[in-house]
């Protein structure tokens, strides 16, 4: 495998690998928190291979795919052009009828000739920026994603609320410490603004998202789904808030017929209460 790059999906893999490999017993928490942060910042395949060689369950080596012989071909075409467009520029006008005719790509049934279209260079930068937004999915390795994100995007870990949705994130975000004001925003791989200032109501208080166990808090939902008398419940919300009595994780979840109910636990995973579902 060498030095391929890793992309953020392979990157989530290993780290949901790493995550089971804990709730089985098979790591420790402070070895699961060195894997997976080595696993986040890992920059080829191999040094994600490496973090995982030593566990049960882990996953099929990866395969690059090799790039078609057709599409080798178009690229080597087109480098063919390029190189030719700077001798054209160079030899003169007369020189360019033959550079058209040596560079086609194809002709058709008619003995018409095609010429292989290249994308501008920014034309190619922009495509390969929006092949590399990574969707947010409610795992592990994408909250991690998320506080990184976060405390990139607006130089804090503080917030007055955060909601984990299963295909986005909600954000209640401090704009003013001393008024209580907040701005809401989305974050499902990319941000976007969903609301201007306004005040805080109620004795709500500033969370800080740095000491979030996050390996916790999915061990949380999965004793959730198992404990709190909702038949084929799935996660609907973890709210991340202090309403006065603390920072608190709460975990919801519901099913088909509104029956739900929820969990309550520190930041670090320790459980407060339990709110099983009563009819």
């Amino acid at each position: 495998m060498s030095d391929f790059r890793a992309k953020d999906a392979d990157r989530d893999r290993f780290v949901e690998v790493i995550e089971a490999a804990y709730v089985d017993g098979q790591l420790g928490a402070a070895d699961r928190d060195l894997r997976v942060g080595r696993a986040l910042s890992a920059a080829t395949l191999d040094e994600l291979e490496a973090l995982t060689r030593d566990l049960q369950g882990r996953p099929a080596p990866l395969v690059v795919p090799q790039v078609p012989a057709p599409v080798r071909a178009r690229r080597r075409v087109a480098g063919t052009l390029v190189g030719l467009g700077a001798l054209v520029a160079v030899l003169g006008v007369g020189v360019a009828s033959v550079v058209l005719v040596a560079g086609a790509d194809s002709t058709t049934s008619s003995g018409v000739s095609q010429a292989t279209v290249v994308p501008a260079p920014e034309q190619q930068s922009e495509t390969v920026a929006e092949e590399q937004v990574t969707p947010f999915a409610m795992t592990s390795g994408q909250v991690r994603r998320f506080l990184t994100a976060y405390e990139r995007k607006f130089g804090t870990l503080d917030a007055w609320e955060v909601g984990f949705y299963p295909e986005r994130v909600g954000v209640q975000v401090p704009v003013s410490r001393v008024r209580k004001r907040f701005e809401r925003w989305s974050w499902d791989g990319t941000w976007r603004q969903d609301t201007e200032a306004s005040a805080v109501i109620g004795p709500q208080k500033f969370v800080s998202l740095g000491p979030l166990d996050v390996g916790r808090m999915f061990d949380n939902i999965a004793r959730a789904k198992r404990s709190l008398d909702v038949p084929d419940g799935k996660l609907t919300h973890v709210l991340v808030n202090d309403w006065g009595d603390g920072p608190s994780v709460n975990i919801y979840i519901g099913n088909t017929f509104n029956e739900s109910g929820y969990l309550k636990t520190t930041l670090s995973g320790d459980v407060i209460r339990s709110y099983p579902y009563d009819s």
